[in-house]
């Protein structure tokens, strides 16, 4: 009697070649975050127009801008549960559809109130999108390469946020600020659309939740199409299959109750300090005197230089793991309290790009780490739950910049301020790096050095 053939799915993930599906996965979640990156940004290239059309103080958008990173606080909780729950892949629909019809009706928002609560609602729908979109990639990554492809996927964030400057630029005096809007709107339901049909289900949320397994044969064909895969093959998870649901209780479990509060720590402070800059930037550049038009692509630097310093940082995640996050934060505490000083519109540009290159580089260096700790059954859940707590960071550092905006500080005094927190995230990243270390091992979420050749009959045979 012929045995039956049973895959590990952990090895062929390891041992994939990197070829269209793996290109494919990358392209559709890179597009999905670009649109959110975009969506995130988008009222604050059009509040600069919005003060001068409605005649409203600009420290009044500080509320604006807390109030949708506070609807990604709940967003990333409740989605990343769900995610868990119901697949990345729903999660991540849903959460794209959901950001895009409220960034619409932004369009006929007739206050400050109006457009906060629109703000909030399509907040909820963006913060959902991260964490399962993070826990996909992580799911299809190889170990050595994880930290890399969270990068590149995350860069779509910081492409499309950046994108936003380019079209405030080009649109916004010939069409007005609604154009931010219904670009974002129009771009975020077509990539919605769009997943329906091509984004793949984790494979490995499939096998461990014991799902769909002509799903799971499928993707497996795709992913290594050089494996003859028969009809009554077995597939089998690295991590033990669980049916409980997610409880809190489970991100303190194994090694992690010390770990998962230092992160959060991290988070906050280095999303406190990155929110201020990304969304008081556009106003801030304008109260300095550069002109609106040129105002929009010089804040644009901030999300360009993020995306080098991530692509950057992920290789040195990749070898070094935890132990590589220090590195910007560090160097952009004094790079962030030099921005505010007078300089030439040239120097300006190289210090926005140099301010990006360390806030949202280390931003991106969290998520690959956050990827990294948590296993696949509450994957989602952990990086969610790390996500939402630092959202409390997203949501404080653009209120306290409008409160300190309206006491009229100079910006030399606004940027010094905005450099403290990366004091907190410099020392509480070591702690973390080094606690990480000791509790799990230098190697724990790298491959070996070299890898075991795939056997059609691992792990298990009848």
């Amino acid at each position: 009697m012929q045995e039956t053939q049973t895959f590990n799915i952990g090895q062929l993930v390891e041992e994939q070649r990197i070829g269209r599906f793996a290109i494919g996965l990358l392209l559709w979640c890179f597009l999905v975050m670009a649109m959110d990156g975009y969506d995130q940004t988008a009222v604050s290239f059009a509040a600069p127009a919005i003060v001068r059309d409605w005649h409203v103080n600009r420290a009044g958008f500080g509320p604006v801008f807390g109030a949708g990173l506070f609807g990604t606080l709940i967003g990333s909780f409740v989605f990343g549960t769900l995610g868990d729950r119901l697949g990345r892949r729903q999660a991540i629909i849903l959460g794209g559809f959901v950001f895009g019809a409220l960034t619409l009706a932004s369009v006929w928002a007739g206050s400050l109130q109006q457009l906060m609560l629109l703000r909030f609602l399509a907040g909820l729908g963006m913060g959902g999108v991260v964490p399962n979109a993070v826990a996909l990639v992580a799911e299809y990554a190889p170990k050595r390469l994880r930290a890399t492809w969270v990068t590149l996927m995350f860069s779509g964030f910081s492409i499309g946020a950046g994108t936003g400057g380019f079209v405030s630029s080009a649109l916004i005096g010939r069409y007005g600020w609604p154009v931010m809007f219904i670009v974002g709107a129009a771009g975020s339901l077509g990539v919605s659309l769009l997943l329906i049909f091509v984004l793949p289900e984790s494979i490995k949320f499939l096998t461990v939740k014991r799902r769909a397994p002509a799903v799971v044969a499928r993707l497996v064909r795709r992913l290594r199409p050089e494996l003859i895969i028969p009809s009554d093959a077995q597939f089998v998870a690295e991590e033990t299959p669980t049916k409980t649901h997610f409880a809190p209780k489970q991100i303190f479990s194994d090694g992690l109750r010390y770990i998962t509060p230092l992160l959060w720590i991290v988070f906050i402070s280095n999303s406190m300090a990155l929110y201020f800059l990304q969304n008081w930037l556009p106003i801030l550049i304008e109260g300095i005197g550069v002109a609106p038009k040129d105002a929009g692509i010089v804040t644009a630097m901030f999300s360009v230089g993020g995306v080098i310093g991530g692509l950057i940082l992920c290789r040195f995640v990749d070898r070094h793991g935890v132990l590589a996050i220090i590195s910007l934060p560090a160097i952009g505490c004094p790079v962030v309290a030099l921005l505010g000083h007078s300089m030439s519109e040239g120097l300006l540009v190289a210090a926005v790009f140099a301010t990006g290159f360390c806030v949202v580089g280390a931003q991106y260096g969290l998520y690959a780490v956050a990827g990294m700790i948590y296993p696949t059954h509450f994957r989602s859940a952990g990086v969610g739950t790390a996500i939402s707590v630092g959202k409390i960071g997203s949501v404080c550092g653009p209120v306290i910049g409008g409160l300190l905006l309206a006491t009229h500080l100079p910006s030399t005094q606004l940027f010094y301020a905005a450099a403290v927190p990366f004091v907190v995230a410099t020392v509480f990243s070591t702690w973390l790096a080094m606690l990480y270390r000791a509790k799990f091992g230098a190697g724990h979420a790298s491959p070996p050095s070299r890898a075991t050749p795939i056997s059609p009959q691992s792990v298990l045979g009848d």
